[in-house]
């Protein structure tokens, strides 16, 4: 059976990842440009970190438009590009580059992804007070996109405090107008009132299912009106059924990593996905998630 359905003038994209097998990215972009009559393919490169220079530069050479960077290579990949953009060096991690004729240019579309997740559910960030639970990577773009989207105050909770102080000076450093603070996890409780409570920990995936950064109780006294958790799988973690069972709204990570991506795509070919659009890729791409996943 003869298949056509790559023709020679499509566009190629692709992810560096290690490991690369379960990204869930080729099969965002590829329905993308199925549902969408767009003419290009979206492939995985397991790519390993002594290799990483060699693989940009061949991308290059080769003129693959545009690239995710998943890990390990989010922090390494940027001694290899020609500009980073400001976001993302603010971030301190790329997870986007777009061709140019000098080299590869690095993004980060995560800030965008968590920005429009929960747009999505009526929640802006503008004077408001922002708990951001972890220090790790994703919390460098949950922080960042609290802070650039107005957050008045940004507390940055972990259980070793010094990598919470020094993502609270990163993100100072970038944008003064929110004042940040760090403490210990265990400390939220006093804190005050959160308008929002945002998950970048791994407590509720893999072999800490069940488990919660914070308990019941604080929660509550946390008063939050919304609670976003970065784990997609479970699709409902303990710490969103705290928030449930507390009135809040509650938020999974599902709708970043598809905004994430689609941000990606209106990097690479500059344009705009309209608000319909998003709606139905992103219930396509729930839908088959949900129907599928392991």
């Amino acid at each position: 059976m003869i298949n056509d359905s790559i023709k020679g003038d499509f566009t190629v994209l692709g992810i560096f990842g290690d490991p690369v097998e379960h990204s869930f990215s080729p099969t965002i972009h590829n329905t993308v440009a199925k549902m969408l009559g767009k003419n290009f393919v979206y492939v995985p490169f397991h790519v390993k970190k002594e290799g990483l220079g060699a693989a940009a530069d061949g991308a290059f050479n080769m003129s693959v438009a545009g690239l995710n960077i998943t890990v390990p290579h989010k922090i390494e990949i940027m001694k290899f590009l020609c500009g980073i953009d400001k976001q993302a060096e603010a971030i301190g991690a790329v997870n986007t580059l777009k061709l140019t004729e000098h080299g590869y240019v690095g993004y980060n579309t995560d800030v965008t992804g968590v920005g429009r997740a929960l747009e999505k559910r009526g929640f802006s960030f503008e004077g408001k007070t922002a708990l951001l639970l972890g220090a790790g990577g994703a919390a460098n773009a949950c922080g960042v996109c609290a802070a650039s989207r107005g957050a008045k105050r940004l507390v940055i909770a972990n259980r070793t405090v010094e990598k919470a102080e020094a993502l609270s000076e990163r993100i100072a450093k970038y944008y003064p107008e929110t004042k940040t603070e760090a403490m210990n996890l265990e400390a939220v409780a006093d804190m005050g009132r959160a308008d929002i409570i945002l998950n970048a920990t791994t407590i509720g995936f893999g072999e800490k299912e069940g488990l919660s950064p914070i308990d019941e109780n604080t929660a509550a006294k946390l008063e939050a009106e919304i609670i976003f958790d970065a784990i997609y799988v479970p699709q409902k973690t303990r710490l969103l059924e705290i928030g449930e069972k507390l009135g809040a709204k509650i938020v999974n990570g599902f709708d970043m990593l598809v905004f994430q991506a689609l941000a990606a795509e209106e990097i690479w070919f500059d344009m705009k996905f309209s608000p319909e659009e998003e709606k139905e890729i992103s219930s396509c791409l729930e839908k088959y998630f949900t129907e599928n996943r392991k």
